[in-house]
């Protein structure tokens, strides 16, 4: 009898417990947010036409000093992206993509002060590079709806 009724208490217990969180969800990612994945598109339509600017200037005048003004606007560009990131709760991925754009870019910037130029093999790869780095965030931030 004792053992029947503490059964029963259990039962009980469990579907109030079941029934109690039945509408709490745990979060492991930031919310979606629209105007940061528009961000992203509006950086990486920028980071494109810096690439397309660069291969139709002929070789001889890809100087860096030519482009050192869009590097710098860019740049902050993505350090914005950077920011908004990282002050945003549970978003550690989407912010080490934009680390890893960060890096890219004044990887990209260091290589072109160094050589003052850059070949259309490195620039076509390059914008390659950060279309597929730009299209994971965009993605990223999508995935988090």
């Amino acid at each position: 009898m004792e053992n029947a009724k503490h059964v029963k208490y259990s039962i009980i217990f469990l579907v109030i417990a079941l029934l109690s969180t039945g509408g709490c969800t745990v979060h492991y990612v930031a919310d979606y947010d629209a105007s940061i994945k528009d961000e992203i598109v509006q950086v990486a339509k920028r980071v494109d036409l810096f690439w397309g600017a660069l291969l139709d200037t002929s070789l001889v005048e890809r100087k860096y000093d030519n482009y050192k003004d869009q590097y710098n606007l860019i740049e902050t560009d993505i350090r914005g992206l950077v920011t908004k990131n990282a002050i945003r709760p549970l978003n550690k991925e989407s912010t080490k993509q934009a680390n890893i754009a960060l890096e890219l870019w004044i990887e990209d910037r260091s290589i072109h002060k160094d050589s003052d130029t850059f070949s259309d093999f490195e620039a076509k790869r390059h914008r390659v590079q950060f279309n597929r780095v730009f299209i994971a965030m965009a993605k990223g931030e999508k995935v988090k709806k």
